[in-house]
């Protein structure tokens, strides 16, 4: 039975013990340089969420959980390495929804989706169903935030794919035509 979320999360809160309070605030600190930074207090909340889904999960109880953290140093890894280790599960359990893939592409968080909308957008514009350079982004960036959110777990995983289509120039054209097709599927 997994320890209880709610008892890690209020010894986080409590800042009763050190390590759990420094591994939380490095996740919070990851998730400020992220694309999923949703400022000060709603990082450190998520971080807090990740750590004790972690831990929970990980460890059959607090002590095992402690022994591991102290094990640490003795073995020369550091708690940025288990921080990293952590980070990773949170990203991996964070899904990606229509709401914030689009605001990824609005708010040019992910710099890869955004140059995929654009080209998109330019296909649509090359296209029988042209409309304007506004409609046409906009109906872009819904299909992008439509396929993108529906295909894909969480955002490694869109990533990942974008690795195996290529590098560069090229992975983004080759996803970009494969939504476009999608795109035009739907529409036939």
């Amino acid at each position: 039975m997994p320890m209880d979320k709610e008892f890690i999360k209020s010894k986080i809160h409590s800042k009763e013990d050190i390590a759990l309070k420094t591994l939380t605030d490095i996740i919070a600190y990851k998730i400020y340089e992220s694309l999923e930074d949703k400022g000060p207090e709603a990082n450190f909340l998520a971080a807090a969420e990740a750590v004790a889904q972690y831990v929970s999960e990980q460890f059959k109880d607090f002590d095992s959980f402690k022994g591991h953290v102290s094990q640490l140093g003795k073995e020369m890894k550091t708690i940025n390495q288990f921080a990293d280790t952590v980070y990773n599960y949170y990203q991996d359990k964070q899904l990606l929804s229509f709401d914030i893939v689009k605001n990824m592409i609005s708010s040019v968080k992910d710099f890869n989706l955004k140059v995929i909308t654009d080209i998109v957008a330019y296909k649509i514009y090359q296209s029988p169903e042209d409309k304007d350079p506004e409609l046409n982004f906009i109906s872009a960036e819904t299909f992008v935030a439509q396929y993108v959110s529906e295909n894909f777990k969480n955002i490694r995983e869109f990533r990942r794919c974008l690795s195996d289509l290529g590098k560069g120039p090229y992975a983004l054209e080759a996803f970009a035509d494969l939504v476009y097709r999608y795109y035009c599927q739907k529409k036939g």
